[in-house]
């Protein structure tokens, strides 16, 4: 079958020009008004005309096109025809370089003076990003230039002050470091929805390598390469005794080939070795035998004065002599020369150093040669050497890299960066990095996309090396960044004609782009990333063609293909391709499959998607009721994972439903935002919305029985989060009634009963704190006959409370294997905050058992990852815990601060672990022999005790206050009698044994 073109369905495309990942450049002349008005016209044009010829000089030899000079002002390009990975930096040194010109210029009048005694300056401003670009006229200049990222750079020259150059960060990333640079600053432009992070350039600085850049930064942190490194010691061991060698290191950029060279050399300089290094550059400034200069300069600043004549030496004279120089050192003492970047070499460098190995060969010199380049510019520059084939990380080393460049972040995004860098370690640390200005410069409304981090300059990086594929390869390559990460064999040799086995398909996997799945039959992008930079390359009406035939081909195989995975695929192509009603039903019906198997994520992104379809469709379409009915079911998804940027759609269904005007669907609205505020831990507006619901589902009492059941159920919920536990069981028990019986009537069951199950749950944990543990444990067990082995999130749920109440009884193994699973379910639906209360609750229970730093540290981790969202539903918990544990530390100041935590939380009606806190506040106040606060804190926690009607906290209290009093030497037989009474009533085994061992030491 031939290579089907997808542009042949829109002829138009062509016409509508390329997209491309363009830098740009404005640069205006600074008072360009005041001196015209000063100055003769004759004397104006003339400047104007000198200021011209500067920008069609200086631009070219930067790798720049001028585009467009209008008046003072000039408007360039870099990235076409050819893309370079460091057009960013091109751009920068072009403009360093006019604005030292244009301030060097001199008036045509021959006064030797510019008007009012100014200097002649520009202003400048510097952009990247993907560009529409068509040919141009007359008019508008060499090209036509359309998208925003010329309207920014253009704003960033009007923001600049006179002389000054202002440039994106995500225009020049790590090459920022090539300047000296103003402190990074944020701007609003005209026309952005979000704020710019930009450098006003000073002048150039004396780094000369993306490594030293990096080091400017802070490296990436260095992890695994434990083979790599024996391979490096063992070559340097054999060249030092005598048998030369040459390892040529290989990787694409950004799988760490300098930072494992400079791993290596750190050991090496430690062995009796002498260390010559260099690098090779693309940029204008390279030189011939660029590496070697570097090395003789090093040399001559060291006092070597035999090293000093080569500099000024020609060129056949040098080569020779640097040969010379370099066996003499090596005939004195073992060397080690390493040259990095090896593809950029000229080839009188690759000359000398094949004439420098072959000669250490000859004569059995003590030299280790040693260079990194990239695999497909090798070849020929390192014939001879011996290959070490650099990989990316595997998943532990991505995973160690992003624990220290991301030391608080939760372990689903640690996931996401994964599967997004694909073990790439610069992309990695690019991702992480943007997520910390991420959360640093917003408030945490959900967690950050992984998928929004992408940088130009990172951009350009992965669109270079796509510009070095093959035509037929770089085809291949855009198809299967429109298909998706994850590619179909057969859809891509429907749409493109080539099989799996074809050398073109095959041969994207050398050039580190896409690989075989190890599911058979479909191939995977490597890096994520680099799926989303090719994908946006493509014209918007290509990749439209594309999705529309990609769709089809779908449809046409929909019965060969599971149900969810087609749905997913279809509703996302056709929304890419503006189908919106077929993206809104595949996309529903995917959001609908994800939920019944508990992937709450997948059920949040399919049902987003499905909502954003259908606000796409004509007005006056009857949407809204089926809008209300999905966000319903995006409401679900929610309460196990709630984020507030999740209230904004329950919000808008409310009011979607109050404009219909139906009391049924107004009711279900209200029920599930009040249900979302209740998972975000808001026990107040929850009340508020289950009452709204209340009254608007009593409407029609006998139709909404089940509703109003439900409503009742979560006001029970509410009502025991805010510990009104009286009317919270009386709700309670109204809904386990009518569940049950609904339960009794469906035979056989289709799902879980998984409301029955969590208002069973809710229960026990009332009856739990009420000290019934008994009665606890038996609602516990029948909520899991119903839900037990499902995997639900509801399950994780459950057993999250029941390790709970085991705490509070003090079975410490039976509160670790019950958190246990609730952690495990949590991770299996990517609930982060089941997964974390479930990390947390065993954490407690693990330090009450072993009381070691590792147990300590999985709380402060499990409290870490909810602290972005504002904790959440009875996350007081964790901060008693915490409290307990970093008091007993003696962390007086992070024992303080989680106690504050959890009062917070307790204005916030989240009384659950309160009194725990301020019990720890009393020790600590003891331990500073401050006896009457220590009071105040413990009739606090009592206080609590009585407005929970908590048994188990008055027997803790109680304790407590016996051990106080025994630290100030007064009698404390009685309080622990009652302390050991009440703690035997309960069947609180371990405080009861406790308690016994201090009555004995009294």
């Amino acid at each position: 079958m031939p290579m089907i073109n997808p542009t042949d369905q829109v002829p138009v495309s062509h016409a509508m020009g390329e997209r491309r990942n363009l830098t740009v450049l404005f640069a205006d002349l600074s008072e360009s008004t005041r001196l015209a008005d000063a100055m003769e016209a004759e004397h104006y044009a003339i400047m104007l005309r000198e200021l011209r010829a500067l920008y069609q000089g200086v631009v070219p030899r930067h790798g720049g096109t001028v585009v467009r000079i209008q008046g003072d002002g000039m408007l360039a390009i870099f990235g076409h025809p050819e893309m370079r990975e460091d057009d960013g930096r091109r751009a920068t040194e072009a403009a360093l370089e006019l604005h030292q010109q244009v301030r060097l210029m001199r008036p045509p009048s021959g006064s030797g003076q510019w008007p009012h005694g100014q200097e002649l300056s520009l202003h400048s401003g510097i952009h990247a990003g993907m560009v529409l670009i068509e040919e141009g006229d007359a008019v508008r200049g060499r090209f036509d230039l359309l998208g925003n990222t010329p309207n920014f750079a253009a704003r960033l020259s009007d923001e600049a002050e006179v002389d000054e150059i202002l440039v994106s960060e995500e225009t020049l990333g790590l090459q920022s470091h090539y300047f000296q640079t103003s402190e990074r600053r944020v701007v609003q432009l005209k026309g952005r929805s979000t704020a710019l992070a930009v450098y006003a350039i000073k002048g150039r600085s004396t780094i000369g390598r993306r490594f030293e850049a990096s080091q400017q930064r802070g490296l990436a942190p260095f992890v695994g390469r434990t083979a790599e490194l024996l391979m490096l010691d063992q070559a340097l061991a054999a060249a030092i005794q005598g048998r030369p060698g040459w390892v040529s290191i290989r990787a694409n950029a950004g799988v760490g080939k300098t930072r494992l060279t400079e791993e290596f050399l750190r050991r090496a300089a430690l062995k009796d070795c002498k260390i010559q290094r260099g690098y090779c550059e693309s940029y204008l400034s390279a030189e011939p035998l660029q590496p070697y200069l570097q090395m003789l300069r090093i040399l001559v600043s060291q006092g070597m004065a035999e090293a000093e004549p080569l500099l000024s030496a020609a060129p056949p004279l040098r080569q020779s002599g640097l040969l010379h120089l370099l066996a003499g050192l090596t005939r004195q003492a073992p060397q080690l020369i390493f040259i990095d970047d090896l593809q950029w070499a000229d080839d009188a460098s690759l000359l000398l150093l094949h004439r420098l190995y072959a000669l250490a060969v000859k004569q059995k010199l003590p030299l280790l040669l040693l260079t990194a380049t990239r695999p497909q510019e090798a070849g020929l520059a390192d014939s001879g050497a011996a290959m070490l084939e650099l990989q990316p990380f595997n998943t532990v080393e991505a995973e160690l890299a992003i624990v220290q460049l991301l030391p608080n972040t939760d372990p689903f995004i640690a996931l996401d960066i994964q599967r997004h860098a694909g073990g790439n370690p610069l992309f990695i640390e690019e991702l992480c990095h943007a997520i910390k200005y991420e959360q640093a410069g917003r408030r945490a409304l959900s967690r950050p996309r992984v998928d929004s981090a992408g940088q130009a300059w990172l951009s350009a990086l992965t669109l270079s090396r796509v510009a070095r594929l093959a035509p037929e390869q770089a085809a291949l390559l855009r198809a299967a960044a429109v298909i998706g990460n994850i590619i179909p064999a057969w859809l891509m040799q429907r749409l493109t004609g080539c099989s799996e086995q074809d050398t073109a398909v095959l041969g994207l996997a050398e050039h580190d782009f896409v690989y075989p799945d190890r599911r058979a039959g479909f191939f995977r992008f490597k890096h994520g990333l680099t799926r989303d930079v090719v994908y946006e390359s493509i014209g918007w009406h290509e990749r439209q063609a594309m999705h529309r035939h990609i769709a089809a081909e779908l449809r046409s195989q929909a019965h060969d293909t599971p149900r969810q995975a087609t749905d997913e695929l279809l509703g996302y192509h056709e929304a890419a391709a503006g189908q919106w009603a077929e993206a809104a039903v595949h996309a529903e019906r995917a959001g609908d499959q994800a939920l019944a198997a508990s992937a709450l994520d997948r059920a949040k992104k399919q049902y987003r998607a499905a909502l954003a379809a259908l606000e796409n469709l004509p007005e006056g379409s009857p949407i809204g009721t089926r809008w209300v009915s999905i966000a319903q079911r995006f409401g679900v998804a929610c309460v196990f994972d709630a984020s507030r940027a999740d209230l904004r759609v329950l919000q808008h269904a409310v009011q979607l439903a109050e404009k219909i005007g139906d009391a049924t669907l107004i009711a279900r609205a209200d029920y599930w935002l009040g249900y979302a505020s209740y998972a975000l831990g808001e026990v107040r507006a929850g009340l508020l919305h289950c009452a709204s619901g209340l009254a608007a589902a009593q409407c029609n009492g006998e139709e909404n029985v089940a509703l109003i059941a439900q409503l009742h159920g979560a006001q029970g919920q509410l009502l025991a989060a805010a510990a009104a536990y009286p009317e919270a069981l009386t709700r309670l028990d109204e809904a386990i009634v009518f569940l049950r019986a609904l339960r009794q009537t469906t035979a056989p069951p289709t799902r879980p009963a998984v409301g029955l199950a969590y208002s069973l749950a809710c229960r026990a944990y009332v009856l739990g704190d009420q000290g019934h543990f008994a009665a606890a444990h038996a609602c516990f067990e029948e909520a899991l006959s119903i839900i037990q082995g499902s995997n639900h999130a509801v399950e994780a749920s459950v057993q999250g409370w029941r390790a709970a109440v085991y705490l509070w009884q003090g079975d410490w193994a039976q509160a670790q294997q019950a958190a246990a699973q609730a952690h495990r379910i949590g991770g299996l639906v990517r609930s982060l905050f089941t997964y974390s209360m479930g990390h947390a609750a065993g954490a407690y229970a693990a330090w009450q058992i072993e009381r070691s730093a590792a147990s300590a540290q999985s709380l402060q981790d499990a409290a870490t990852w909810l602290a972005p969202r504002g904790g959440g539903l009875f996350s007081s918990l964790i901060h008693g815990w915490l409290a307990d544990v970093l008091a007993e530390q003696g962390d007086v100041g992070g024992a303080r601060r989680q106690i504050a935590l959890a009062l917070r939380r307790g204005r916030q009606r989240d009384w659950i672990g309160v009194a725990m806190a301020y019990r720890a506040a009393a020790r600590i106040a003891a331990a500073a022999a401050d006896a009457q606060r220590a009071q105040r804190y413990l009739d606090a926690a009592q206080a609590v005790a009585d407005l929970r009607g908590s048994a188990h906290e008055s027997a803790c209290n109680r304790l407590l206050a016996a051990e106080l009093a025994l630290g100030q030497g007064e009698p404390a037989q009685a309080l622990l009698a009652r302390a050991a009474e009440a703690f035997e009533e309960l069947d609180m085994a371990w405080h009861l044994q406790r308690s016994r061992r201090l009555m004995a030491t009294v």
